[in-house]
C-alpha cells in the first residue's frame, strides 16, 4: 500500500476486508492509512460510492442528488470534479 501511494496511486483500504491478530495493530493501521496514505472505508461504502460514480458518469443521476455524506466523501478524496456537475 505504501509503495503504491509513493508511486502516485490513489489508495483505498477496505476496513472490513483486512485484519490483524492484534486489535491495536488493526486500529493503528486504519488510523495511519486515513491520516497519511488514502481512504479507509468499508466494503458496502465503497460499493455505494462506485455505483453513484457510475450513475453520475453515465448521466443517470445528477451529482447533487446523492446523499451529502457521499458527496462530501467524493469531494474530499478528489474522486469527482464537482464543477463539472454544478447546476
Amino acid at each position: 500500500m505504501r509503495d503504491g501511494f509513493n508511486l502516485g496511486y490513489d489508495v483505498i483500504l477496505i476496513s472490513d476486508a483486512t485484519a490483524s491478530g492484534i486489535k491495536k495493530h488493526y486500529d493503528t493501521t486504519l488510523e495511519r492509512v486515513r491520516d497519511y496514505y488514502g481512504i479507509v472505508t468499508h466494503f458496502q461504502g465503497l460499493k455505494k460510492i462506485i455505483q453513484i460514480l457510475e450513475q453520475i458518469n453515465t448521466g443517470r443521476t445528477d451529482y447533487n442528488s446523492p446523499s451529502r455524506h457521499i458527496g462530501d466523501f467524493l469531494e474530499k478524496h478528489n474522486l469527482i470534479d464537482k464543477s463539472k456537475y454544478q447546476v
